[in-house]
């Protein structure tokens, strides 16, 4: 992290060859906070990982080499990341909730299992005004802290999502 170098991080238990292009910006000893890359080298959001689910680090690969050339070739970038509280998880939700960004909630291990936008936090617990897979407000989820495995913003996972939702005018 103080180096500010790219890693490969696998997280996925069941398909242990897939691994996301991060630079980690900040880590806690529940979670870690990560710039993502995509495989083109475009910038791809945020992701909150649970400590406790990454199962390896890969530093200095040609394959991190070639993303970190193409991310620079297509002047790529991600906004700083500010920690302004002592828990890590409640800073990713600030940071989420304070740039309008669409989240992506994983659950018990479940990826994506809530998408929408952060409306408020509360003393354990968030509230999600979820947007549906044709981009349209569905309700509202509560979610307890203690619940999330994992956490993106402003991916290429829900950048689709995001489109049809501002195309239909909020």
């Amino acid at each position: 992290m103080e180096r500010k170098e790219l890693v490969e991080l696998y997280s996925d238990p069941n398909d242990l060859r897939k691994f996301d292009v991060v630079r980690i910006l900040k880590v806690s000893d529940a979670f870690l906070v990560a710039a993502n890359m995509a495989s083109n080298g475009m910038y791809d959001g945020y992701r909150l990982l649970y400590v406790d689910n990454i199962h390896q680090m890969n530093i200095q690969t040609k394959y991190i080499k070639k993303i970190k050339k193409l991310y620079q070739a297509k002047k790529q970038s991600h906004l700083d990341f500010v920690d302004e509280n002592d828990d890590l998880l409640l800073s990713f939700l600030d940071f989420a909730h304070k740039h309008n960004f669409m989240v992506s909630v994983d659950l018990l291990n479940v990826p994506g299992e809530v998408q929408g936008f952060i409306k408020h936090l509360e003393a354990d617990i968030f509230v999600i005004s979820m947007v549906d897979d044709m981009g349209e407000l569905d309700g509202e989820a509560f979610i307890r802290f203690g619940a999330i495995h994992g956490m993106s913003c402003d991916g290429q996972d829900v950048s689709d999502l995001m489109r049809i939702y501002s195309g239909i005018g909020k």
